[in-house]
């Protein structure tokens, strides 16, 4: 028998509600009490219909960033709730995957108040004196209770020392990648917003795109006068940031070289590692390599997309996508 607890992690965006809800797996673990057993929860909301990134666009797709943000928002929360983790370790995740298994649910659509629900299973890792290091959730979505996407992230909490470490190594590196970007200036042109599935020029992350001749396209990165909902914390790049770079670029990839239109495109697979912190000061560039143009199991076009989104001489996040055009 289980029962249901409701708790509320501060959420972000105007006109956010948003419930986390405990389903405990015994009575052993009903009120609350820190546990090492795998914790179950679901969190419940709405798909957005004013948030000023995720409804920002003529695409015919729901955002899927809205699930992997709220994963992000929650998963530091129920570590230090739920698992007994110290509150001086902040949590920070390093991969999410995740694959939208109906894409017929994620239709934007005339239909409004569409409910998502994304139930959490929430698994520690590297247990050290009864506090886990890490969590891994494993995460199952749906949308108006229709099961529509699938994946799974990965969350370590640092230790004080270790993450002031960390820190100092990031922004060392951002110096000497500032230095070498001085070296070679460049002026940069943003790409047109409906190229990269938006309307607002102030979310258009990426810049007009150097191409090889292998295909390889690299797209210099805005970090600098965008809108709010980019805001640096900390002097560094918040994960939507890098997030959303990833996510355009693979749809500028898509359609200038296979020619899918970005407006009906998404990617219907991602599969995100973080492998550092991104300095908000300091020049950013993501590099894209498309694949041959595929069918997916309906038959509509789609196109895998390696990404490396880099400061400097350093990968910062890296990123297997695929891009897939509705009919």
């Amino acid at each position: 028998m289980t029962q249901a607890m409701t708790a509320s992690p501060r959420p972000t965006g105007p006109g956010t509600t948003r419930h986390l809800i405990h389903c405990p797996v015994s009575w052993d673990h009903c009120l609350d009490a820190p546990g090492m057993a795998e914790g179950h929860f679901v969190l419940a909301d709405r798909v957005p219909q004013r948030h000023p990134l995720f409804n920002d666009g003529g695409s015919r797709f729901h955002d899927q960033q809205t699930v992997i943000e709220s994963v992000r928002e929650v998963g530091e929360f129920v570590g230090h709730r739920y698992f007994g983790v110290p509150a001086d370790r902040p949590g920070l995740f390093y991969r999410f995957d995740l694959e939208l298994t109906d894409l017929a649910s994620w239709h934007s659509g005339p239909v409004a108040d569409s409910r998502l629900t994304t139930r959490l299973r929430a698994v520690p890792t590297h247990v050290v004196g009864g506090v886990p290091r890490g969590l891994d959730f494993h995460v199952e979505v749906g949308i108006d209770g229709t099961p529509c996407a699938g994946g799974s992230a990965g969350l370590v909490f640092l230790m004080p020392a270790l993450y002031a470490t960390h820190l100092a190594h990031a922004r060392a590196a951002a110096r000497e990648a500032t230095g070498a970007a001085r070296a070679r200036p460049r002026t940069t042109r943003q790409v047109e917003p409906a190229s990269v599935g938006r309307e607002c020029p102030d979310n258009v992350l990426v810049g007009e795109p150097e191409t090889d001749a292998t295909g390889r396209l690299t797209a210099p990165v805005r970090t600098r006068g965008l809108a709010p909902v980019f805001a640096a914390e900390n002097g560094l790049l918040p994960g939507l940031h890098l997030l959303e770079a990833l996510r355009q670029t693979a749809l500028l990839c898509a359609g200038r070289g296979p020619g899918l239109a970005a407006s009906r495109s998404v990617l219907a697979a991602s599969r995100v590692h973080f492998r550092g912190y991104a300095d908000a000061d300091t020049p950013l560039a993501c590099s894209a390599v498309p694949g041959a143009v595929e069918r997916d199991r309906a038959g509509r076009p789609a196109v895998p997309v390696a990404l490396t989104l880099t400061q400097g001489h350093r990968a910062v996040a890296e990123a297997t996508t695929v891009v897939v055009q509705d009919f």
